[in-house]
């Protein structure tokens, strides 16, 4: 009876401390930033890289998050969906993933997702210390050389210093934002009325924001780029948002925007507006996300332009996803006098529609009514020839991926040409096949080609890369392309050989060498470019 008495205590106690261990972990949310969530809890308490921890608010999952650093008492993770706005104080819930060792394998959690396997490899001396203040972003050194093989003997450097960098506090929700270029061009052949030597400097942006999630109110202070001033471009002022609700973000901006020749500080460009903000994020994978906009530009007190923008993300975890971008001008005083027009017009409008039937199989159509930023002025010829008339007017395309990586895709657009009452038509196949008939290079092959009422042209491009590895890439591409006008009938062509080597040196640092020889009727010469490159 003893015997009996005491393996029913000790029945009772394995069960009762199985139990307890099949109970999930709690966590509480620090702080937010623009891009991460902060735990209070870390390697200590069972989190572990990769770990899924759900996010709950009076007994509801209103968030997923994946653990993508974790110290031993607190750890960041990004959003993997969301319902409503995560807020300091909610609490996570999650299954330990063990002790702690440098491979970690994350439990499988009580999730919406399906269950994830992922070793990483955590450095034990991050482990122990995550600084206040990260620093990221990229520095290069650019050498840019082109000549013309013909009489000309036309001759261009260009060096360039491209910088990106990102300066963020999480514990303050502070964070500096800076990027931009400087730029040294010399030039030698060219007329008298084009500058020998010259700077061509850009700060594109340079800001102070504090965006943190939980904060209701937020503002960017400087040369601001951020995704609900878009709609503006780059200007230098200040942006001011307020959360309305889970939903819901109310803003208003004003500044001054830069001059464009040389992107310097201008007083005479004012630009004012104020934007609407709505985004809806569901566990089961469908986002919402809307953003209106209107828009005014003045100089020395005149209107230059008054406008309203409107841009749409929706996708659905059934595959099906829809991009829109629209601006409607509106036209008043001067504008509605001088150029005769409605008050109210339609000047810009994109939409396209893309369906995933299975992890093989997509489609796409789309309407893109937008002036090209870039035209024939500020591009290469085959760009402006090529491209640009696929460009605008309805599109479509097909996307197939086949087994072992291969790949097939086709796409085609229509557009009216309003001065002639024609179609210009234009298509574009590609195929890529890694490991060629195993041969470890890695093959494309395109097509593409335009019929119009000026012109009509085609350009084929076979292209062979090879990657080790120790980090060396490789690649050799050759091209061709010919046109011939409809009017005159001549007919142009060009062809061109290009080598890119690429070497990641270091941890930090990459060295890129491109080289490129063209010959024909339109380019006849050779073009280097050099890049270091590190990143931080």
């Amino acid at each position: 009876m003893q015997r009996l008495i005491l393996a029913l205590l000790i029945s009772s106690l394995l069960v009762s401390v199985s139990h307890a261990q099949e109970q999930p972990n709690t966590c509480l949310v620090r702080y937010l930033s623009a891009e991460h969530v902060y735990l209070d809890s870390g390697t200590k308490a069972g989190l572990a890289v990769g770990t899924i921890v759900a996010i709950m608010r009076r007994g509801n999952t209103i968030a997923e998050l994946e653990v993508v650093f974790a110290a031993g008492h607190s750890a960041s993770c990004r959003i993997l969906n969301q319902v409503q706005e995560i807020k300091t104080g909610d609490t996570g819930v999650f299954k330990s993933s063990g002790e702690t060792s440098t491979t970690i394998a994350p439990a499988e959690p009580d999730s919406l997702l399906p269950p994830r396997t992922r070793k990483t490899w955590v450095s034990p001396a991050k482990a122990q210390h995550k600084p206040a203040v990260i620093v990221r972003g990229s520095m290069a050194m650019q050498w840019d050389h082109s000549n013309d093989s013909t009489e000309r003997s036309l001759q261009t450097d260009l060096l360039s210093v491209p910088f990106r960098v990102l300066v963020e506090n999480p514990n303050q929700a502070w964070a500096f934002r800076a990027r931009g270029n400087f730029r040294h061009i010399s030039r030698d052949g060219f007329s008298n009325s084009t500058e020998s030597k010259e700077w061509r400097n850009r700060i594109r942006e340079v800001a102070l924001l504090r965006n943190n999630r939980q904060l209701a109110w937020h503002f960017a202070l400087g040369r601001i780029t951020t995704r609900a001033t878009a709609s503006a471009g780059p200007f230098d002022g200040l942006s001011v948002s307020r959360k309305m609700s889970d939903h819901f973000r109310l803003g208003a901006f004003f500044g001054y925007s830069p001059r464009w020749e040389d992107y310097g500080f201008s007083t005479d460009d004012q630009i004012s507006g104020a934007n609407l903000q709505f985004k809806k994020y569901s566990l089961s994978g469908n986002r919402l996300d809307v953003l209106l906009s209107g828009v005014g530009r003045y100089h020395a007190g005149e209107i230059s332009r008054e406008y309203l923008v409107m841009t749409t993300t929706w996708s659905t975890v059934s595959g099906l996803s829809l991009l829109q971008s629209g601006e409607l001008d509106i036209n008043r005083k001067w504008r509605k006098d001088a150029e005769n027009v409605s008050s109210v017009e339609l000047s810009s409008l994109a939409l396209t529609g893309r369906y995933r039937y299975n992890r093989r199989f997509s489609f796409n159509l789309g309407y893109d009514d937008r002036q090209p930023v870039r035209t024939w002025e500020t591009q290469s010829l085959p760009d402006s020839l090529f491209k640009d008339a696929g460009r605008r007017g309805w599109r479509g395309g097909i996307s197939i991926k086949l087994n072992q990586g291969r790949s097939f895709n086709l796409r085609g657009s229509l557009r009216s040409d309003e001065r002639t009452g024609t179609d210009t038509k234009s298509w574009n196949g590609r195929i890529y096949w890694p490991n060629f008939l195993k041969s470890g290079f890695n093959t494309d092959a395109s097509l593409r080609g335009f019929t119009g009422p000026w012109l009509t042209g085609f350009s084929p491009v076979l292209g062979l890369g090879k990657s080790t590895r120790s980090g060396l890439n490789f690649r050799l591409e050759g091209g061709h392309y010919s046109y011939n006008g409809q009017l005159h009938n001549e007919q142009r062509s060009n062809n061109w050989l290009k080598i890119l080597i690429s070497k990641n040196l270091q941890q930090h640092w990459s060295l890129t060498a491109d080289y490129r020889q063209d010959w024909g009727d339109d380019v006849h010469g050779q073009r280097w470019f050099l890049e270091m490159r590190y990143r931080f």
